[in-house]
Order: C-alpha cells, then sequence, then structure tokens
C-alpha cells in the first residue's frame, strides 16, 4: 500500500508537466515525424509525453467508469446500505410515524431475505409505535380533560362568571383544538367579558335575567336570549351593559331581527296581548308559544297561565287546560273568571284527551324521539318540524329547554 500511494504521488506530479509539454510540441511531432524540430531534451520528454498519452487516458479529461488511484477497493456501496442511507434521508426530512413503520417493514423484510441482522430495524420500529401509543394516550387524555373543562366553564357562565368561564374555554381549547364547539363558544366569550366580565348579583332587578339570555345566546337560541335581554332593560333601565348585550345578540343572529318586539312597550304585556290576538284569531299552536315563553320570563303570571289554559280549551285539551287554570288560581286565588273555568268544565274533565300542546325539549331528545313518545309513531317527526320550523334552523339541531308546539295527533301514553 505505501508503494502504491508513492507510485500514484508521483504520477500525480509529473502528469501536468508532460500534458504542458505534450499540447505544446504536438503539432510539431505529428508534421515533422518523430519530433524532428523539436530540439535537444524538449524532443525527448516529448516523445515520452505522445507514448506516455496513447497509453494512458489524461486526468483532465477522464472516460467515464475510469478506474483511478482514489477507486475504494471494496467495491460499491451494497444494495440493502442505500436504501437504509434512504430511508434515513426521508427521516430526517420529516414524515409521518405510520409511513416511518410501512418503510421500515420493507427494509426489516429485505435484511431478513439477505440473512443481514434485522434487530436495530425492529428495534426502532417497536420504538416507532411505542411513542404513537403514548401520543395517542396524551392525546386521548388531553380530549377528555377537555371535556370536563368545557362543561366547568359552561357551569361558570350560567353563574354569571363570564371571566371565568372565558379562560376556562380557552384552557379547554388549547387541549382540543379541533372542537369546533369549544372554538365558537371561547369566541361568543369574548364578546361577552368585553361587555360585563361578571353578572349582576341574581338578586337584582335584572341579575337572573342576564344570566338566562347570555346562557340562551350561548346555546343558540337568539329568540330567547333577546326576550330575556329586553325584559332585563325593561327591568333595569339604568343599567348600560344591557343594550349593549342586546346589540351583541343581534349581530351575532341578524335574521332574529325582524321577529324583535318594540323594546319601548313592556315585554311581557306585548307577548300577552299577542297570545290573546292568536287565540281570536285561532293560531293556537303561536298562542301557545307566546305564553310560554312569558313563563319562561316569569314562571308565576297568572295571566299567562290562564290564557294558555284557554289555548288548550280552545283546542279541546279540557284535562290540560284545567291543570293551566288550577296554578293561575294558585297564583290569583280571588279569581272569579277562573273559577268559574273550574266550575263549568269539571264535568269534561274525565273524557278529554291528555296531549299537551308545547313541549319542552329535555336532553338528549330527537324529533323522532319526542314524536315517538307523543304519537307513539316516529314517522311524525315531520310533522313536529313542520309546525315549529318557523322557530327551527335545523331539525336534527334541538337545544335543551327549546319550547315546541305540538300539532294535533295521538294522544300522549
Amino acid at each position: 500500500m505505501e508503494k502504491q500511494a508513492n507510485l500514484q504521488s508521483c504520477y500525480r506530479r509529473v502528469i501536468p508537466s508532460l500534458h504542458a509539454l505534450f499540447r505544446l510540441y504536438k503539432g510539431k511531432i505529428m508534421k515533422k515525424g518523430k519530433g524532428r524540430g523539436v530540439k535537444g531534451k524538449n524532443r525527448l520528454l516529448a516523445m515520452a509525453a505522445l507514448i506516455l498519452f496513447t497509453l494512458l487516458p489524461s486526468p483532465l479529461t477522464p472516460r467515464a467508469q475510469a478506474w483511478t488511484w482514489d477507486d475504494d477497493e471494496s467495491g460499491a456501496k451494497d444494495e440493502l446500505d442505500i436504501q437504509l442511507e434512504g430511508y434515513r434521508k426521508r427521516v430526517e426530512q420529516g414524515i409521518s410515524m405510520q409511513e416511518r413503520v410501512v418503510l421500515l417493514d420493507r427494509l426489516i423484510k429485505l435484511y431478513k431475505l439477505r440473512n443481514r441482522d434485522s434487530k436495530p430495524l425492529e428495534q426502532e420500529r417497536s420504538e416507532i409505535l411505542a411513542d404513537e401509543q403514548a401520543v395517542q394516550n396524551v392525546s386521548a387524555a388531553a380530549r377528555q380533560k377537555s371535556q370536563t373543562l368545557f362543561q366547568q366553564a359552561f357551569e361558570l357562565a350560567k353563574q354569571g362568571q363570564y371571566k371565568q368561564a372565558h379562560d376556562t374555554f380557552m384552557e379547554a381549547e388549547r387541549l382540543n383544538s379541533t372542537d369546533k364547539t369549544i372554538t365558537e363558544l371561547r369566541q361568543k366569550m369574548d364578546s361577552v367579558i368585553a361587555i360585563l366580565p361578571q353578572a349582576p348579583p341574581a338578586d337584582s332587578a335584572s341579575g337572573d335575567l342576564i344570566r338566562k339570555g347570555i346562557v340562551q345566546f350561548l346555546q343558540n337560541e337568539p329568540s330567547k336570549s333577546l326576550n330575556f335581554l329586553l325584559y332585563a332593560q325593561q327591568k333595569d333601565a339604568n343599567d348600560q351593559t344591557i343594550p349593549a348585550l342586546v346589540d351583541l345578540v343581534k349581530r351575532a343572529f341578524p335574521n332574529e331581527s325582524s321577529e324583535i318586539l318594540d323594546a319601548r312597550l313592556n315585554l311581557i304585556d306585548q307577548k300577552l296581548q299577542k297570545a290573546l290576538e292568536k287565540i281570536y284569531s285561532g293560531e293556537y299552536l303561536v298562542a301557545a308559544k307566546e305564553c310560554q315563553e312569558v313563563l319562561d320570563l316569569e314562571p308565576e303570571n297568572a295571566l299567562a297561565l290562564t290564557r294558555l289554559g284557554s289555548v288548550y280549551y280552545a283546542m279541546g285539551q279540557v284535562k290540560q287546560a284545567r291543570e293551566y287554570w288550577k296554578q293561575a288560581l294558585e297564583q290569583d286565588p280571588k279569581n272569579d273568571v277562573i273559577k268559574s273555568f273550574m266550575s263549568q268544565t269539571a264535568a269534561e274533565a274525565d273524557r278529554a284527551p291528555a296531549q299537551a300542546l308545547t313541549y319542552k325539549v329535555q336532553k338528549g331528545d330527537t324529533l323522532m324521539t319526542i314524536a315517538e313518545h307523543i304519537y307513539n309513531n316516529r314517522d311524525q317527526w315531520k310533522k313536529l318540524y313542520e309546525a315549529n320550523k318557523a322557530y327551527m334552523k335545523n331539525p336534527y339541531a334541538l337545544n335543551v329547554g327549546q319550547v315546541l308546539v305540538l300539532p294535533p295527533g295521538g294522544v300522549s301514553p
């Protein structure tokens, strides 16, 4: 090896000089033959260069695949080594765990076919799968934690702790950024806390109404939200945050603006008047909905209970009518009109059907399950949707507490 290295070094020193002489005297040698015209020592060197470059390739213009002194005598890289090197480069460039496993499976199979040691590759594959499982476990735990925080945030919103609810929604969103519901509620809370970081005390004139209004806003019930907030505004005209909250709901749900009643008039009176007009015009389902909305605002409103009873009586639902008249009489024991209703309908109650005209949505309800409960027929969900579509954007998305009107049909079991 030492002799070879010395010979190689010598070759590299001599060849450039011979090349230069060869280029200088090549023409004269070829024309005059045997180097005549080139004198003395230069003639001998030129002849040597001609002979040498007839036998050896020029180092300045090497032939393709020509052997050189620098060639590794061990030969070209093994095919498996090339494939392994390619795999490593792809990993450095960034590929998914699934792709790495597929490529490793291929390499392991080839290594085994060639009787090569595949244990390092198999170990790498095991570590990748273990890492993947760990990531999935962390993701599942993060999603579970996110759901817990989501529920906590909603409870805080119900309590009127809007800044705390917002921060909790943000933490839930950080843990599960792909959940659109969490993001939507966090964005809504951004707008709420810019107006009102915390609701007024529950015993204040408007505190409970504001809480209910914002909860309905979060649940995508703009009509109910505006009812609560407008009524709160009438209860506490000096609270400047309430008009801002009303504007917020209107901006978020612009299509609801046409349904808003005159905020300068008492909201309860407007709805009771509208219910009475609908009873006279025979639009009993709309009248029932107006009365129910009054009861959402004032659960003990005797006039709303009385008119709701009248709606049921007009629909032939005497037993249900008497239930509401009884509640109204408890709030207004001296009301002779209600006493008269109860007396005159006593004989009718036993044979009257018992189907209600409204239904308040419970957790887990769908139009199909409600139809099965009310009409004993799941296919009647379309009838429910037709009766309520003016108040619904999506027949497949019901909100807990939402009031549905029930068109006449079967009797509830």
